[in-house]
């Protein structure tokens, strides 16, 4: 009977042991890896899939790490044991440009790949193919609500995007002269052989009206590269950004964001217009453009009658009222009665001097604002008008276009002395003379008689 008792105490404490074993095998054996599976691709061209760890656990095991480039996007609490996806959309657009991917996978007609035994956290997935781009995802593997830390397998569906060009203007009502700066943003694209000397990857804008002076930055997923770009500017304006040096050997790029910012300056007195065209091995893959305005006045002068045009006047021209204004501006003459805003007051025959022909002033090139006409030479027999003549040029936002605005200045005759039509003076005056030597002659005989 003892011994039977010893056996059921060693059994029972085999039991005790054996229950504590089992939560601390659950606890060490918890599942730290899974599958991240992306569908919804193309089956139709290769694509290229680039998986980017954000927050992974630690060598122990026992708190998250956030890469540097996600903490923005991510929160832990105080012993990093949880962490919460403050911001998706923004961690989804940060993968810095040249950061080498987790891992990275090709896929050539299907439509979907599988990156799997990926360890347990949070990952932005980018993908792009040749002639279609998808936007950024991001995946989570980590299963909240378990007692353990436990993996779970995953599928995103990726969502295209296509080679998306955006090109956006700060200005789209401008004086001739005026500096705008422009910004074209689009997505870096995919390569089946990165490391092939025949890639590249270029952004080539066609100008009219403009005259592209400097490039003020280049990214990609939000990394500053301008240095690694090579521009060039052909005798026709052709403006190209290159960026093929950016591709790399493994895709790392593909599907990033590319902002690319430069300025021009407005060249044209009728506006300009351009055109960003994305080009990828020598093929254009997509484009977007952008078209600005200018005002012009035409000025007509008038006599009293505010019907006769009279010639002959000048005229210099300010930009605001009569009350505030500054210096006049410069004008290069392009026809009689007509001038188009100088680049500068440097600019070849640029003149204050603004000369009406047949009565009429035009002016072309200019922005939206008020303007004051001052008459500094009248025509003949005529006096200058002090109170000059004003315009203001409205930028139609509706329907946007060139606008024309016509305004007109009076001019009143010098003063004069009235003729009458009568017989004048002359005869009154020879007549006082004649009566005046008469008087002086019978003066002098009445002397001599009384000698």
């Amino acid at each position: 009977m003892k011994k039977l008792k010893n056996i059921f105490a060693v059994l029972l404490t085999l039991a005790m042991v054996l229950g504590m074993s089992i939560t601390t095998f659950a606890a060490t054996n918890a599942s730290y890896e899974s599958d991240i599976t992306v569908a919804g691709l193309s089956a139709q061209e290769e694509e290229t899939v680039n998986l980017y760890a954000a927050i992974t656990l630690n060598d122990d095991k026992n708190a998250w790490v956030v890469a540097e480039w996600a903490q923005p996007y991510i929160q832990l609490n105080d012993a990093s044991k949880k962490y919460v996806i403050t911001d998706a959309e923004g961690l989804s657009k940060a993968v810095p440009s040249g950061i080498t991917p987790y891992e990275q996978k090709h896929a050539v007609g299907v439509t979907e790949v599988t990156f799997e035994d990926v360890p347990v956290g949070a990952y932005v997935i980018t993908a792009s193919g040749q002639k279609i781009v998808y936007l950024p995802m991001v995946a989570e593997t980590y299963v909240e609500n378990e007692t353990y830390m436990q993996a779970e397998n995953v599928k995103v569906i990726a969502k295209s995007s296509g080679y998306d060009v955006d090109k956006t203007a700060d200005d789209h009502f401008v004086a001739r002269g005026e500096t705008v700066n422009f910004t074209v943003t689009t997505t870096f694209p995919s390569f089946s052989v990165p490391n092939s000397n025949d890639n590249s990857f270029k952004i080539i804008d066609t100008p009219t009206g403009l005259d592209i002076t400097e490039v003020t930055s280049v990214t990609v997923g939000g990394t500053e590269v301008t240095e690694q770009c090579t521009t060039n500017k052909a005798v026709n304006g052709e403006f190209t950004i290159n960026l093929s040096a950016l591709i790399g050997t493994v895709n790392a790029n593909a599907g990033k964001a590319v902002v690319v910012e430069y300025k021009a300056v407005v060249t044209a007195d009728d506006g300009y217009e351009n055109t960003a065209n994305v080009y990828r091995n020598e093929k254009k893959v997509g484009h977007d453009g952008e078209e600005g305005f200018t005002g012009d006045i035409t000025l007509t002068k008038y006599a009293e009658d505010e019907t006769t045009v009279l010639e002959g006047a000048e005229f210099k021209l300010y930009k605001g009222t009569k009350e505030e204004k500054g210096e006049a501006l410069y004008f290069v003459k392009t026809a009689d009665g007509e001038y188009k805003l100088a680049l500068s007051a440097t600019e070849t025959n640029a003149t204050q001097i603004l000369a009406a022909t047949n009565g009429t002033l035009k002016v072309t090139g200019l922005d939206e604002g008020d303007y004051w006409f001052e008459e500094t030479k009248a025509p003949e027999g005529y006096s200058i008008n002090e109170d000059g003549a004003a315009a203001t040029v409205a930028e139609n936002t509706e329907n946007p276009a060139n606008v024309s605005v016509t305004t007109s200045l009076i001019d009143t005759k010098l003063m004069s002395l009235p003729g009458t039509g009568g017989i004048g003076t002359t005869i009154f005056t020879a007549a006082g003379c004649l009566t005046m030597i008469i008087a002086a002659g019978l003066l002098f005989v009445s002397r001599k008689k009384a000698k």
